[in-house]
C-alpha cells in the first residue's frame, strides 16, 4: 500500500535504518507517504524534540511496532514531486487519487455527490440485502447488486442507513413509524470517540508557521493507568505552531471563515491532547424519516469513568510538567492561555513520568 520516504532518503536523515524499512513499510505502493520536514523544523521545536528525547526518547519512526512510545515529527500523507529531497514540494495524498482516479473498467461506475436513502432488501427473504435507493442529480433512483451490497458510510452515516432501512432497536425504530426488518439492539450503540482538551500557551518568541502544521509534532505515552495495558500508548499529544486550520486543504463547514483562518495578535503554541483508548461509549441514534437529516449523537462524555478523566488529567498534567519545569519551557513559555483550575494542589496523582499536580481540566 505504501510508497514510504525511507526508500529513496538516507537513513542518517530518517533515523531509519534499512533493516527496520523493509520490515514495517512498503515500496511502489500507490499511498505515497513524505518525511517530516527535517531541514526546515524551527529551534524551538528542534529543542522540544531534544528535551523530550532526554526524558522519554525520540521516535525516528513511530509506525514501527517494536517502539510506539516517545516523541516524534509527523510522516505526511503526501506526494512529494521528488522523492529522494527531502525539502521537495508535496500535494495531498487522498485515496481518490492513489486508487481510483484514471481507473478504467467497465464494472465500476463512481457517482459524486450522491446521496443513498435507504437499503432495500429482497420480498422472498427480508433480512438480505439486494441494493440501494440513492437520489443523485434531484433524481431518485435504485441499484441492484449482482452479488453484494457493501456498506461503508462511516461512524455517522452506516447506522444511520441502517436505522432507517430497518435494521436497529426496534424500540428506536417503531416510534418513527419504520418497519423494523432486523431488531438488532446494538446498530446505533457501542459508538467511542476519542475525547481531546486543547492547552494553549504564550511563547517568548514567534514558532515559524511550517506548510504541514497540522500535526507537526507530538508524543504517545501510556498513562500506567492500567495494568493490563502496559504495550499500548493510550494518549496522543499533538503540537501545533498555527492554528490547524490555516493548513486544511478544504474549507471549514460551520465556522466563521474569518475566526476559523485569522491568528492572535501575540505568539502561541497550542497543545491537543487525546485519550486514544477511551472507556465512555454513547450512541448514533436518527432522529426523523429523512436521510438528510443528522442523526443525534451522544459521545457518552456525561459521565465519564475514573479511567477517563485520570487519562486526560495525565495528558494534561504532562503538558503542564513540560512547559513549566524542563528547560525548554522556560525558555519558550510566557505563560499558559485560559488557564486550568487545580483541583487539589496538595495530592498528586500516582501516575508516572515527572507528574506533578492535579489540575481540573477546561
Amino acid at each position: 500500500m505504501q510508497d514510504h520516504y525511507c526508500y529513496y532518503l538516507p537513513s542518517s536523515l530518517t533515523g531509519i535504518s534499512e533493516e527496520d524499512c523493509r520490515m514495517w513499510h512498503g515500496r511502489d505502493g500507490p499511498v505515497d507517504i513524505a518525511p517530516p520536514l527535517f531541514n526546515h523544523m524551527s529551534e524551538s521545536l528542534l529543542d522540544m524534540m531534544i528535551e523530550c528525547d532526554k526524558d522519554i526518547g525520540f521516535m525516528s519512526d513511530y509506525d514501527n511496532p517494536t517502539r510506539q512510545y516517545g516523541c516524534y515529527f509527523q510522516q505526511q500523507f503526501r506526494h512529494p514531486m521528488n522523492r529522494t529531497d527531502p525539502d521537495s514540494l508535496t500535494v495531498r495524498e487522498s485515496t481518490w487519487n492513489a486508487y481510483l482516479n484514471g481507473i478504467n473498467r467497465t464494472n465500476l461506475q463512481i457517482l459524486d455527490s450522491a446521496t443513498v436513502l435507504k437499503l432495500l432488501f429482497d420480498q422472498t427473504d427480508p433480512t438480505k440485502c439486494i441494493g440501494v435507493s440513492y437520489e443523485y442529480k434531484g433524481e431518485v433512483r435504485t441499484a441492484i447488486a449482482r452479488k453484494e451490497v457493501i456498506l461503508s458510510a462511516g461512524v455517522f452515516d452506516t447506522p444511520k442507513l441502517l436505522q432507517l432501512s430497518g435494521v436497529g432497536p426496534e424500540t428506536w425504530l417503531e416510534p418513527l413509524g419504520i418497519k423494523v426488518v432486523a431488531n438488532n439492539a446494538e446498530v446505533g450503540r457501542n459508538f467511542v470517540d476519542q475525547m481531546a482538551i486543547y492547552m494553549a500557551f504564550e511563547t517568548t518568541e514567534q514558532v515559524p508557521e511550517l506548510p504541514w502544521d497540522g500535526g507537526t509534532c507530538g508524543w504517545l505515552l501510556n498513562s500506567g493507568l492500567k495494568t493490563n495495558n502496559m504495550n499500548w500508548t493510550d494518549i496522543q499529544i499533538y503540537c501545533y505552531s498555527r492554528f490547524p486550520a490555516l493548513t486544511l486543504d478544504f474549507p471549514i463547514v460551520g465556522y466563521d471563515p474569518i475566526l476559523a483562518y485569522s491568528q492572535p495578535s501575540i505568539p502561541f503554541i497550542r497543545f491537543l491532547v487525546f485519550n486514544t483508548q477511551p472507556e465512555a461509549q454513547g450512541t448514533v441514534k436518527i432522529q426523523s424519516l429523512s436521510p438528510y437529516d443528522r442523526p443525534q449523537i451522544d459521545h457518552g462524555w456525561h459521565n465519564l469513568s475514573i479511567y477517563d478523566q485520570n487519562n486526560l488529567q495525565y495528558g494534561v498534567d504532562f503538558v503542564h510538567n513540560m512547559t513549566r519545569y524542563t528547560n525548554w519551557g522556560k525558555r519558550y513559555i510566557k505563560n499558559e492561555l485560559f488557564r486550568c483550575k487545580s483541583i487539589n494542589k496538595k495530592k498528586s496523582l500516582k501516575l508516572p513520568n515527572k507528574i506533578l499536580y492535579s489540575y481540573k481540566c477546561c
